[in-house]
């Protein structure tokens, strides 16, 4: 393989714990911007999603709006890097946005952080509302989304490709979010489609987990039998 700049990704806590309920904020959106400038999460007990972009962080509410996010607010799940890309694409509106990256990808078995900015012609997103204690598993959450639609619209994509292997700990595949131009709108990826984006992609052969120090992350079920299809119902288009 050629040689490429190796960036590391710092995670808050698994995907897993996510979604057996444990919305506890860990870490606040300030210490995650020491740990890198570009990536995604969500807020405590699920109140928005988050998109890390040039160093800083956005929230994206149920109503599909966003604004910057304060750093005293917490984070029970967020993965971020100091981003260091080493492939440029550009594709175009008849170009399949992910089976272009997924066509340059340094390898199938390493992580891989992602940015993607210009004129989307389709973004659909959603983003979940907060969540009351005491908290149920992620997909009561996801069963009251909020999606939302975007057409030609100018924007920043960020967030990760991750292989089957990390599953669990990580979401597999495509985990991206959506922060528009103005960064007054915006969410999780659902779909999206190009009309004329640059791609840049850094190759990721370092993550570093920190795991909460807490009785609710310890007696969470990081394993059931239905992992990956609850991850697929959590991050994923469903009926």
């Amino acid at each position: 393989m050629d040689v490429l700049k190796p960036c590391s990704i710092f995670q808050n806590s698994l995907m897993s714990a996510l979604l057996a309920g444990d919305f506890e904020g860990k870490m606040t959106v300030g210490e995650l911007l020491r740990k890198g400038d570009t990536g995604l999460g969500t807020f405590e007990g699920l109140d928005g999603e988050m998109a890390v972009v040039d160093g800083k962080a956005y929230k994206m509410t149920s109503d599909g709006k966003a604004r910057e996010a304060l750093n005293e607010e917490k984070s029970p799940f967020a993965a971020v890097t100091a981003f260091c890309p080493s492939i440029f694409l550009e594709v175009g509106e008849r170009e399949e946005l992910e089976g272009k990256i997924l066509s340059h990808l340094p390898g199938a078995n390493y992580p891989c952080a992602l940015k993607c900015f210009g004129e989307f012609k389709k973004v659909v997103t959603r983003t979940v509302s907060k969540r009351e204690k005491p908290w149920g598993p992620m997909k009561e959450a996801v069963d009251e989304q909020k999606v939302c639609e975007f057409e030609k619209v100018r924007g920043d994509v960020v967030g990760f490709w991750t292989p089957k292997a990390f599953e669990g700990p990580c979401v597999s595949g495509f985990h991206l979010h959506f922060i528009s131009e103005s960064r007054d709108f915006g969410g999780h990826i659902l779909s999206v489609e190009a009309n004329q984006v640059s791609v840049q992609i850094a190759f990721c052969p370092l993550i570093t987990f920190s795991l909460p120090q807490s009785s609710l992350f310890a007696s969470a079920k990081l394993t059931p039998e239905d992992l990956s299809s609850q991850i697929a119902y959590a991050e994923k288009t469903h009926e």
